[in-house]
């Protein structure tokens, strides 16, 4: 083989390689409540990005401390577009697939070193974290015939700073604001309320946490990074139903990340982060049935010329939700196997790039047994999804 197609050769050769780690696993599901990835060049990297800062968004998301390693000044802006497949079924009979149609969830990070010698860098992050919705039209017999609805949406900003402890060394620190909307009709019979109502009138909510991180950049090209996300403590969820107020207490919860990434060969970057999500400490989440879990993304970049970057990469993780949970989450089927990703950016002008990503979520199902007043009923939930991510970053 040539030399000049040994690059070329071993994009194709990672990405192969990724595609098959995804295709084997067959009992992981995805992060939950949680997206996998923040913006289009996180996202391409399939969420890996605790030691690795591509960006300004994808380093705000994981580590602020890593803001400190971003070579420019930058500013980026993104929105993804998620179409998701969902079919309910039960032995019941019949069945009926969701028409949510797409979401749409943006991303904007700014990055700023203080002056070219300042150990201090500062940014701000804005972005949806997490969320679903799912649209069930009439004519399910597990729903009583009747059309259902639900949804979450979680918008996160993140004002940052990060500090250079030495060349080697950075720590960040940024408080998080997370504003949420949660709405559910009928909001039962559920954990929230035991009896089937119409549920109108939900505003959005606020909630506050923080995120603390650690960055560090060995003499051999490895980097190493950590970072915490601290429980987002939100306001109750309160309800209106033709019965009265309905209140539902509902945190995001807690993520420790730990990242790691290599840069020794040229023009390559390998990314891999290890995740723990703790859902059993977290309001609402506990009283659905959801369960702590273990997540891992692996994401590689390859720079081809002056003007364009390839990504490729593969996310993927425990059950958050197990089969004894489904009567608990009928219509909040929060389930994957694997996360596939790919994209690339191209400079198109001076210090501006154009950012493209696609996702893939292949097909994930869930079955369980719902008790009903005529008797057990088999439930199987059937998901699958795509998503298109673009944006652009300005560096200056």
């Amino acid at each position: 083989m040539s030399t000049s197609f040994r690059p070329s050769f071993l994009l194709l050769l990672t990405c192969g390689v990724l595609l098959v780690a995804g295709i084997l696993p067959e009992t992981a599901r995805g992060q939950g409540v949680y997206l996998t990835g923040v913006g289009p060049v996180n996202r391409s990297m399939a969420g890996a990005g605790t030691a690795a800062p591509l960006d300004a968004v994808g380093a705000l998301a994981w580590n602020p401390a890593s803001i400190s390693g971003l070579a420019n000044n930058e500013v980026g802006f993104g929105v993804e577009l998620l179409l998701a497949d969902v079919e309910l079924t039960s032995s019941l009979g019949g069945g009926t697939e969701g028409d949510a149609g797409a979401a749409a969830v943006p991303s904007i990070g700014w990055v700023h070193r203080m002056s070219e010698d300042s150990r201090w860098t500062v940014g701000l992050g804005l972005a949806g974290v997490a969320g679903f919705v799912n649209n069930q039209p009439a004519g399910n017999p597990i729903l009583g015939g009747n059309p259902a609805y639900a949804m979450s949406e979680f918008l996160q900003i993140a004002p940052t700073v990060s500090f250079l402890v030495n060349e080697k060394l950075s720590i960040g620190f940024a408080p998080l604001v997370t504003l949420g909307e949660v709405g559910f009709d009928p909001i039962g019979p559920s954990v929230i309320t035991p009896t089937a109502e119409t549920s109108q009138g939900n505003r959005k909510h606020w909630g506050i946490g923080f995120q603390t991180g650690i960055y560090y950049i060995t003499d051999n090209h490895f980097h190493f990074g950590a970072s915490f996300r601290s429980t987002q403590w939100m306001e109750t969820f309160r309800f209106f139903t033709p019965s009265g107020l309905v209140k539902f207490d509902l945190d995001l919860p807690m993520i420790f990340s730990l990242g790691t990434a290599y840069t020794g060969w040229e023009d390559w970057t390998f990314a891999a982060d290890f995740r723990y999500i703790g859902y059993d400490d977290a309001d609402g989440f506990s009283e659905l049935g959801w369960s702590n879990l273990f997540a891992a993304a692996f994401g590689v970049q390859k720079k081809m010329g002056d003007r364009l970057h390839l990504r490729c990469g593969i996310n993927f993780n425990q059950p958050p939700i197990h089969e004894s949970d489904v009567p608990k989450n009928v219509i909040s089927p929060l389930i994957q196997k694997y996360n596939i990703a790919t994209g690339g950016s191209y400079r198109f002008a001076k210090n501006v790039d154009l950012n493209l990503s696609y996702v893939y979520l292949g097909h994930n199902s869930l079955t369980g047994t719902v008790p009903t007043v005529g008797g057990p009923v088999t439930v199987r939930n059937d998901v699958s999804a795509h998503s298109l991510i673009t944006g652009v970053t300005v560096r200056y």
